[in-house]
């Protein structure tokens, strides 16, 4: 049995203008062989609804970058509560210079994003983890980090954003999916996972195949130690398609 568990910015989603009509091949291959495809984003669950029902799937989803799992009907939590984040980040302002969601709000967000008035509201509605806008320099990032970790956060960086939340992660997450699946699955399952960057990397790190779908600005990040990790020839969503066909076509 295949369970693929994908990110969506800039590998099934376009990087420029969020569209996946590149990889409508490969969804409607998914839906012939009856493949659950778990959507895997540093995105809201008002955000993860709508592109969910956008791409005609009803299959789990894992959002805010583990932290949430939205399961048979139901929210699973596995993160911090936002208030609990916003709180640490307050007192980082003053060492740090960075710019999050809940000061940019929805109009802010449309500006830096592209996304239009209500996607950008969708993206306003976080519950476990809060976007950033880095504005310091890399050593200090670093240092930021450090911080972070030691009141059980992460900062990851994903396609656009560093985005702060729980120490669980897309792998933690995925895990905890496949198990479900297993306990009602006599066969053995495959995991295929897909993403771009470094915030992708502790998931693909727990798959059978990763895929590094190839990113317009960056170079593909590592997974070190993992032998069945291959990077896409073609960008974004093309890369998906192709990846997606060669492994299950």
């Amino acid at each position: 049995m295949f369970l693929i568990f994908s990110d969506l910015d800039a590998t099934l989603l376009d990087h420029h203008n969020y569209s996946f009509d590149d990889a409508l091949p490969a969804l409607q291959l998914i839906k012939e062989k009856k493949i659950p495809l778990i959507l895997a984003s540093s995105k809201t669950y008002e955000e993860m609804i709508n592109i969910r029902s956008k791409l005609g799937i009803t299959d789990p989803f894992i959002y805010e970058n583990g932290s949430g799992i939205f399961f048979k009907g139901k929210k699973i939590a596995l993160g911090k509560s936002y208030s609990q984040i916003l709180n640490v980040l307050q007192d980082f302002k003053s060492d740090f210079s960075f710019t999050s969601f809940s000061q940019l709000g929805p109009k802010g967000i449309q500006k830096v994003t592209g996304l239009n008035k209500e996607l950008s509201q969708r993206a306003s509605l976080r519950e476990f983890s809060e976007p950033l806008i880095w504005e310091d320099s890399e050593n200090k990032l670093e240092s930021f980090k450090v911080l972070l970790k030691r009141h059980g956060l992460i900062g990851m960086q994903g396609g656009r954003f560093i985005t702060v939340s729980s120490a669980q992660t897309k792998g933690d997450a995925l895990l905890w999916v496949k198990k479900r699946y297993q306990e009602v699955s006599e066969d053995k399952i495959f995991t295929i996972g897909l993403g771009d960057s470094e915030n992708d990397i502790n998931m693909l790190s727990k798959v059978d195949k990763a895929i590094i779908v190839r990113h317009p600005n960056k170079p593909p990040p590592q997974i070190k130690g993992h032998s069945a990790e291959i990077v896409t020839r073609l960008i974004g969503p093309k890369g998906w398609n192709e990846a997606i066909i060669n492994c299950i076509g």
